[in-house]
């Protein structure tokens, strides 16, 4: 498949886990089974609160050596500080990658980009001169690699980038969105985030119990409207009641393309930010998904 140009993507920002106990320390703390994750390959998982609550999204790249996490460059910090109090005795660093830095592109394909019909647990990787390439379940990339080797920030580019993730129904938690949403609010159960037989991480009993007793009632939406959005706002419905929130937004000339989590029940009704009509190009949960999950 045939991709765009990269460009930098200031967005993410990465994380190096070394030492012997890496992928156990991690495994028991994230959401997908980094104890069986090969080295040369990635896969995406959640780091999440005691309540299910999602704090960050991550790629994980297994180098081998290490393990690489990529995440919102704003979340670094936080993950960093939440992980290192779970060290103990294990034998673990963490350490901010401040050099390093993440591309990404998007597929020249004009087909439009689905949730992939299976859960995809490992991610194909690419390794060129110092440079890993990672291919998300969506068809775009991500590139990770010393910022001086990277390409510039094009920002058309850039989003373009945002739209096909948001055009997937592929979000990405940041400090705005952090601890708003479960796992399964956000597709990460469809997209391979989540192993359900992988055991204990923090959360888990929580997830677990969305997945299988439908206690979730909010999922994933496409909007559209004429006015700019924030990350992070409130959707209300005609009353001015709260059913939704925007996890990620871009401006394409006059329309704003949004996901938003919002509560199943308001799938069909009018939807409003500010007073502005919102409207729902697509969603990402089916009567059959609200059902199980």
């Amino acid at each position: 498949m045939t991709h765009t140009a990269s460009t930098l993507m200031p967005f993410f920002g990465l994380i190096r886990v070394s030492g012997e106990d890496r992928a156990s320390f991690l495994h028991n703390q994230l959401s997908n089974d980094i104890n069986h994750l090969p080295a040369g390959q990635a896969c995406l998982a959640t780091y999440n609160t005691a309540k299910g609550r999602v704090i960050a999204n991550i790629v994980l790249l297994n180098r081998g050596e290490d393990i690489i996490l990529i995440a919102a460059a704003d979340l670094c910090e936080i993950l960093q500080k939440k992980l290192q109090i779970y060290i103990m005795r294990s034998k673990v660093k963490l350490e901010c990658m401040a050099e390093w830095g993440a591309a990404v592109s998007v597929p020249t394909s004009t087909t439009a980009p689905t949730i992939p019909a299976q859960p995809q647990y490992v991610l194909s990787t690419t390794q060129t001169n110092q440079i890993w390439q990672i291919t998300l379940p969506d068809n775009s990339t991500i590139q990770i690699g010393k910022i001086n080797q990277l390409p510039p920030l094009n920002t058309e580019t850039a989003k373009a980038w945002q739209a096909h993730e948001i055009n997937s129904g592929n979000p990405w938690i940041s400090a705005t969105t952090t601890e708003t949403c479960v796992a399964q609010m956000l597709n990460q159960q469809l997209i391979g985030a989540v192993h359900f037989k992988k055991g204990c991480y923090p959360g888990q009993e929580i997830i677990a119990r969305a997945q299988y007793r439908g206690q979730v009632k909010r999922g994933l939406v496409l909007i559209e409207t004429t006015s700019a959005l924030s990350t992070g706002a409130t959707i209300t419905d005609s009353n001015n009641e709260e059913v939704g929130l925007i996890v990620n937004q871009v401006q394409q000339g006059t329309i704003t393309l949004a996901l938003a989590v919002i509560k199943h029940s308001a799938a069909e009704i009018q939807l409003q930010y500010h007073n502005h009509p919102i409207d729902i190009k697509k969603c990402f949960f089916t009567t059959a998904i609200t059902k199980n999950i």
